[in-house]
């Protein structure tokens, strides 16, 4: 698991809410605290959606970033930066089949539960942490590992400076 510290906020934020950088993830869930606590979750209500709409979606347990982000920063933005927010972003199965692959990691992309990647501002700073979650137990730690390392490499490519605890 990492635990990273942003030092560059407004880059990163700029990044997260306005550009596309964190497009390819998926969003679980976020909150954010301003005078009121604004709550999104993320998980796609099928009976909304049409069949065609369904079978266009990255993933039908999740809504993308992509589509969520907006009404995020709609909350975010104004004169007074919010006391704190949260966002759990989480990777697609395609995704999580391209680390595997990439990786040469052998776990059947059924026995990840999640790659996750939570976001987390507390009025001062950002932190960034990492979880792998698998469906069964194991006290093999690789899949967190590569993770973690996808992670790195996500954010120095991105251009996003930060700090390890």
């Amino acid at each position: 698991m990492l635990d990273i510290t942003i030092t560059e906020t407004r880059d990163f934020v700029k990044k997260l809410l306005m550009d596309n950088t964190f497009d390819r993830f998926l969003a679980m869930e976020a909150f954010v605290k301003s005078g009121i606590t604004y709550s999104f979750d993320g998980r796609v209500n099928k009976d909304f959606y049409d069949k065609e709409e369904l079978e266009l979606m990255a993933s039908t347990s999740y809504a993308s970033w992509e589509s969520i982000k907006t009404h995020v920063y709609n909350v975010i933005r104004g004169k007074k930066l919010p006391l704190s927010f949260k966002i759990v972003l989480v990777l697609s199965q395609p995704d999580i089949m391209d680390m595997l692959e990439k990786n040469h990691l052998t776990i059947p992309v059924s026995d990840v539960a999640n790659l996750t990647l939570n976001v987390y501002y507390d009025g001062m700073s950002i932190q960034l942490t990492s979880m792998a979650t698998q469906n069964i137990f194991t006290m093999d730690k690789t899949l967190e590992h590569v993770w973690d390392a996808e992670i790195r490499d996500f954010l120095k490519t991105a251009g996003i400076y930060f700090t390890e605890s």
